[in-house]
Parts: C-alpha cells; structure tokens; sequence
C-alpha cells in the first residue's frame, strides 16, 4: 500500500502542535524546538520515500498463479531467467533455413551471397529494383536481370 501524505502529513503536523506546546511549557527554546521539528521531519520525509519505493515480496505459492504475483516478483524473475532462443543460422537469410521444400532449399544454397541479398530484399524485406539499386549502388537494369536469371534457375526447381 502507497504512502497517504495528505493523511500522514496532517497527523505529523497535529502531534507536533501538541509535542511544540510541551516543549514550550517545559521552558525549551525555539531554535532547539526548530531543530527537533527538523529531525522529525527529516524523519517523516525518509519514511515517506521507503514507502514509496519499496514493496512487499511475497514468495510464489503453489496456489498463487503467476498473475498475482507482485511487480516486484516478476521483475526480479525476469533479471534472473534465462531465455534461449535456437536458430539453425544467425546470418540475415534465416529464413531460408524455414523452407520446407528440399529442391527449392537447394537450389537457394546455390545461389551466391549477392544473390541471396537481392532476393530478400526483394522478396522477403519487400524492396523494389530501384531501391535495390540504390542500396548496393548498383544499377536497377543489373538488379533487374539477376533477379530474372534467379526467377528461372528457381522455377526450375
């Protein structure tokens, strides 16, 4: 639960009403009551911010189904869970690595790397000739053509 400090506040400033006349009755100077109102405040001001910033940390039951734990709890799991994700290649053409087809996986195994990047910009990543061209400063008519020569060496297979 948050920290109230309208509720806090008003009930610190009620007590020290109270505790500031009984130290003006006991014959205490102001600036030492100053400095204890001070002290105090400094000291509602340090509860203030633990309440703030810290929660509660229950540990997980069985019963307690992952939603009901606090943020807390599922940010601590995260830090410390590790996550390991396979994937057969880490090059860019991983997708290649998806298709299923055994004729067609070959004839891409064939085809040079300059080719392979041609056509998953345009295929894949979805990029005309032209911006093709422009990213491989090459000219669109080059592109064009090795993207003819790929389109029949793949519908062979």
């Amino acid at each position: 639960m948050g920290f109230n400090y309208g509720l806090e506040k008003k009930n610190f400033d009620s007590q020290w009403d109270v505790i500031r006349k009984q130290y003006e009755n006991a014959g205490m100077s102001s600036e030492a009551i100053q400095a204890m109102y001070d002290y105090d405040w400094s000291v509602f001001n340090a509860n203030r911010s633990y309440q703030n910033h810290t929660q509660e940390i229950a540990a997980p039951s069985f019963e307690q189904s992952e939603e009901s734990y606090s943020p807390l709890m599922n940010k601590y799991q995260e830090a410390i869970s590790v996550t390991d994700h396979y994937c057969e290649t880490n090059s860019r053409f991983a997708w290649i690595g998806k298709i299923e087809n055994e004729r067609l996986l070959s004839a891409l195994e064939s085809l040079s790397e300059l080719d392979l990047k041609i056509l998953t910009l345009y295929v894949y990543a979805g990029y005309t000739e032209s911006e093709i061209a422009s990213a491989l400063e090459s000219k669109r008519i080059t592109i064009h053509k090795r993207i003819e020569r790929m389109t029949m060496l793949l519908k062979n297979f």
